[in-house]
């Protein structure tokens, strides 16, 4: 896997339009991995913010952001090389500090209609915690400790027209133990919970 540190210009036209919708940042990403007549492998991303948006971009195969620079001429104010992730240093019972933006949710049964079921943002920092635990326990790793450092419910639009979709979004920091080392592997490759193309469920982690 490699891993890309991209930061944008954010006086470029195409870079602010981009910075206003998860769905336009995530098709100009593309452009770093799509082949003529291919579809893009999958990837992961996350925005984060400070004075120069930086985005984080993780994938299988290796980008070529030269590619986009050229479509974009003036879109990255840097672009770092693409690095391997050293995932040969891991082992079961290490302890790392992790980062995580995802959107948490819950499947419960539609009232208007028993015979549906409709997914829903969990609100509640509480039920927010529980449901990273629970991830855990699927993904090979234990929360020793996490704190929810940013919730909040954004709105975004796929298309110009239609009605917006609202997702719930939460940063959580903290710190994981690895329990079963070639799921956690899995977990990191292929990230954690729902909405990926939208800039959620990339888990980066850090020596603790």
């Amino acid at each position: 896997m490699y891993l890309s540190r991209l930061r944008l210009n954010p006086r470029h036209k195409q870079a602010r339009t981009d910075l206003s919708s998860p769905y336009q940042l995530h098709a100009t990403l593309c452009w770093a991995f799509a082949e003529p007549d291919q579809t893009p492998p999958r990837f992961l991303w996350r925005l984060e913010e400070g004075e120069i948006p930086t985005v984080l971009v993780q994938s299988a195969v290796r980008p070529n952001w030269e590619r986009l620079a050229q479509r974009f001429p003036g879109y990255f104010a840097e672009a770092s090389e693409p690095k391997p992730i050293p995932l040969e240093h891991l082992q079961p019972g290490q302890v790392l500090r992790f980062r995580l933006r995802a959107n948490p949710t819950v499947t419960r049964k539609d009232p208007q209609n028993p015979d549906k079921r409709k997914r829903h943002g969990l609100k509640k920092v509480e039920e927010q915690l529980e449901w990273l635990h629970r991830q855990g326990q699927k993904g090979g790793f234990a929360v020793l400790g996490a704190m929810v450092a940013q919730s909040a419910r954004v709105r975004m639009h796929k298309h110009t027209e239609g009605p917006p979709i609202v997702l719930q979004s939460v940063l959580y920091e903290g710190h994981l133990k690895i329990t079963d080392l070639e799921r956690f592997k899995e977990t990191l490759a292929a990230g954690i919970g729902h909405a990926k193309a939208l800039g959620f469920g990339l888990l980066s982690i850090a020596k603790g």
